[in-house]
């Protein structure tokens, strides 16, 4: 295979999942090199440059990246900053083959946010650099579709994301059952929806811990979360305490307005862990089948759901989550689309 970079402005814990997927994809690919300009001091496998500005604009990246041989791999991860555009113009200029990830990012849920701002970048910017790529990659099936219309004349491929196989550690029993949120607090994330309905049920003796780190939409749902005490924000977890928190939980619940696929839904999962999800995350049919639920991210879904599996006994709990485990596995583990992604390297020549 030749040399492949991964090319994304930022790696670093505030990244959210975008650090999950890039790092996970060039572990399978240790020869791969991660070229940001923002990480954390012990992301050892990425080089970063500098950069300035809401833009992220990086002398440093460009004259790097102008230096790579023409016999290598760009993968594009991300859309809207600096490092993706420049490194999708030096890869047409120089005949580099390059394959672009938007991380969801053009979802249309997220074009609410800035419309007019993200539109003109893409039609006067992004979006002919961008429809130069040898491939556009889709996380799911929807997103395909979505992104087959922003570039119609592109060839849009679909890997899930995908996650490896851990072994699942011995739950602990909490002395007070729980529903688990964890992840970047984002308005799109669907917190103030499960804060809203968790409120509602005031009989319900579960606890419902928050962990992500803090921000100031966190500070704000913390503000209106303050009278119900059995709301805990636990700010960022991670490593091994963020295993046992996923283990222990009663179920894991995201209730995403968009997604494509939540690391946080396969990462809970793999822990044996019932999920609680949306539709919106494009995570396939089968999940609703296979010990996790799929709802619109409502208020009466949700409440729904969430009064249902309060009903599970540790038994009906234990099944569903090595259930949904199991699916995982088939479905989003590394074993089964890590050959996916080297046949579409190999076929970028």
């Amino acid at each position: 295979m030749k040399d492949l970079f991964h090319i994304s402005e930022d790696i670093s814990r505030a990244s959210g999942g975008v650090r999950t997927v890039v790092k996970d994809i060039q572990s399978q690919f240790p020869a791969s090199q991660i070229l940001t300009t923002l990480k954390d001091t012990d992301d050892l496998e990425a080089k970063a440059f500098n950069q300035k500005g809401p833009w992220l604009y990086s002398q440093e990246l460009t004259r790097h990246l102008k230096s790579l041989p023409v016999d290598s791999i760009f993968h594009l991860h991300g859309v809207w900053m600096h490092a993706q555009y420049i490194a999708a113009k030096i890869a047409a200029k120089n005949k580099i083959p390059f394959i672009l990830t938007p991380h969801g990012m053009y979802e249309p849920w997220l074009w609410k946010e800035g419309t007019l701002k993200k539109k003109l970048y893409f039609k006067m910017l992004a979006g002919s650099a961008f429809a130069k790529a040898r491939y556009i990659h889709a996380i799911t099936p929807d997103e395909q579709k979505n992104l087959q219309k922003l570039f119609p004349k592109a060839q849009v491929v679909c890997i899930p994301n995908a996650i490896r196989i851990e072994n699942i550690i011995e739950r602990d029993k909490p002395v007070r059952p729980y529903f688990l949120f964890l992840g970047r607090i984002h308005p799109k994330k669907g917190v103030r929806l499960l804060i809203d309905v968790f409120k509602s049920l005031k009989l319900l003796d579960f606890d419902l811990k928050i962990a992500g780190p803090k921000n100031e939409h966190s500070t704000e749902l913390q503000n209106f979360a303050k009278d119900d005490q059995r709301i805990q924000f636990l700010g960022a977890v991670r490593g091994e305490n963020k295993q046992k928190l996923y283990r222990n939980a009663h179920a894991f619940i995201a209730p995403s307005y968009s997604e494509v696929v939540g690391m946080v839904n396969l990462e809970a999962a793999m822990m044996g862990t019932p999920v609680i999800t949306t539709h919106q995350t494009g995570l396939l049919p089968g999940w609703n089948n296979n010990g996790g639920i799929l709802i619109d991210p409502n208020f009466e879904e949700l409440e729904k759901a969430i009064l249902e599996s309060s009903n599970w006994d540790d038994l009906q709990r234990e099944m569903k989550g090595k259930l949904l485990r199991d699916f995982v596995i088939q479905e989003y583990s590394w074993k089964v689309n890590r050959p996916k992604w080297l046949a579409l390297y190999n076929s970028m020549k």
